[in-house]
């Protein structure tokens, strides 16, 4: 068995990491979150591993299960100092871009590759893995290098949710592909030229796959909420005019036409995809549930992961938290139904702060007070990966919690009451609404920009809570909340004074 024991300085990796330079910070909506709340540690892996994280999760015995893409599968033991982890190796082999981890037991996992369902297994109970079987091949390959596959999520009768990403005009099909290949779905930006490339599918255990909903991109994360609602995270680019975030439902078409050469109630009765025109593709489309403004809030969305800690990683239980591939950020979103759709707000929960880019995959530590980020950033940007842990420290940080729609406005409710004088101070609260576009262009900019006024302001009894009534508000906008000078009644500011809602449906 290869056993590492690493006990050495981070200082020179640090040292050399500053010198990438910062990675899409933005300016003027965020500080640095103080470490007497939240504290970003460096968690050191052994010598020669090359972190380019692709999965992470706990095991029955409270190791940490790392899967990287040329370094095998690490296993290692926490440690209250992030750089004394005892770690272990349980898999020697390289994957093919793995980009997701699912523990079935400690000591069996199941991996989604470019061309597979893997299962990886010890079994002989050494606690090095000695056998790799291909659950399921059900989808094409065409060997474009965007192919990339993430889960696996299970459904709670048996299969798993896989999210099958698209191919990119950057790179090339093999002139042998595996499965059918369309030479209708290889034309566009992002592409797909074989099998369910841009869907979500489901895998039974004997391997057999079941379309369940297309029109998807780069879908490089998915999740099931705690109340057994599916979720992917997309991203910008044709057919996204800014990063989504979407609720997966059954039968349901996202927006990315390319994948409905192979949704046989739309190809070929319907004919080319990408020639159905925008309006039809539009009407036909389920919006997001929530949109990452790009350049403000999320610029390359990945694994979404719920907090179900009941407090235990501070005030923001029943929250979801999404990493940024492309920025030193980890989103949170706050989710509400209205009229029985789902919407709702995003913010920063950690920007900066020590935080690296390339933050792809998450894991709640077994104790609920620290979250695991995995990072990796293939190509992207500057090479900033590694492992990190955000530790809650236990203090409360003054912030916005809540964002929910109401008749006339927004309600803002924040971890702290606020100051009564800043709460009920018009001009503290500045707010504008906006859209992005839909079609084949790359991304879309901020379209029919405008500002909202104030009508008025009210503060509940408790001091928490700022009800802000406006002019009117329209579905299919997004509403931005930014909050100047406002602090609690202890004089405490808020961290984090930008936050953005998606208005699908009114109440």
């Amino acid at each position: 068995m290869n056993i590492f024991n690493q006990n050495r300085t981070c200082s020179i990796f640090l040292a050399c990491l500053y010198l990438v330079g910062s990675l899409g910070h933005y300016p003027g909506h965020a500080v640095e979150m103080p470490a007497e709340y939240y504290e970003v540690q460096e968690v050191l892996l052994p010598v020669g591993v090359s972190p380019e994280i692709g999965g992470l999760a706990f095991n029955s015995r409270g190791e940490l299960v790392v899967l990287t893409r040329r370094s095998g599968i690490l296993i290692g033991k926490p440690h209250l100092d992030p750089a004394q982890f005892e770690w272990r190796t349980f898999s020697e082999h390289s994957m093919h871009n793995p980009m997701g981890l699912l523990l079935e037991s400690d000591h069996q996992l199941l991996i989604p590759q470019m061309a597979e369902l893997t299962r990886v297994s010890d079994s002989d109970g050494d606690g090095e893995a000695d056998e790799y079987e291909a659950v399921s091949t059900a989808w094409g390959v065409s060997g474009n290098y965007h192919e990339t596959n993430a889960g696996p999520v299970p459904d709670g009768r048996g299969n798993w949710f896989v999210a099958i990403g698209t191919a990119s005009h950057n790179g090339p099909t093999f002139d042998y592909v595996r499965g059918e290949f369309s030479r209708i779905g290889r034309r566009g930006r992002n592409y797909s030229a074989v099998s369910y490339k841009g869907w979500v599918v489901k895998i039974t255990p004997n391997g057999d796959l079941i379309p369940w909903a297309s029109g998807f991109r780069a879908n490089n994360g998915i999740a099931m909420s705690p109340s057994g609602d599916l979720w992917v995270t997309d991203n910008q680019g044709d057919w996204r005019g800014t990063s989504p975030l979407y609720h997966v439902q059954k039968g349901h078409f996202y927006g990315h036409p390319s994948s409905l050469v192979w949704d046989d109630t739309f190809f070929p009765n319907n004919g080319d995809p990408l020639e159905f025109g925008v309006d039809r593709l539009n009407a036909m489309r389920t919006p997001a549930a929530v949109q990452l403004p790009h350049g403000l809030v999320c610029n390359s969305p990945a694994e979404p992961v719920f907090d179900t800690t009941g407090g235990k990683f501070g005030p923001f239980a029943g929250q979801m938290f999404l990493g940024d591939i492309a920025g030193r950020r980890i989103v949170r979103v706050m989710l509400e139904k209205v009229d029985g759709v789902y919407q709702g707000a995003c913010v920063f929960l950690v920007e900066q702060s020590g935080l690296r880019g390339g933050n792809n995959r998450f894991a709640f530590s077994p104790s609920g007070d620290t979250l695991y980020v995995g990072q990796t950033y293939r190509g992207w940007g500057a090479p900033e990966e590694g492992l990190q842990r955000i530790v809650w420290k236990g203090v409360v940080p003054m912030e916005i919690q809540k964002m929910s729609l109401t008749q006339s406005g927004f309600d803002l409710t924040f971890t702290k009451p606020l100051s009564p004088q800043a709460a009920t101070d018009a001009s503290r609260f500045n707010v504008q609404s906006y859209r992005y576009g839909y079609g084949h262009q790359y991304g879309s900019p901020q379209l029919d920009k405008k500002d909202e006024v104030v009508q008025a302001l009210s503060l509940s009894k408790d001091g928490r809570s700022v009800s802000l009534q406006l002019d009117g508000v329209q579905s299919g906008r997004i509403y931005q909340v930014d909050l100047g000078n406002m602090f609690s009644s202890d004089g405490l500011p808020v961290i984090n004074t930008m936050i953005c809602y998606t208005v699908n449906r009114l109440r």
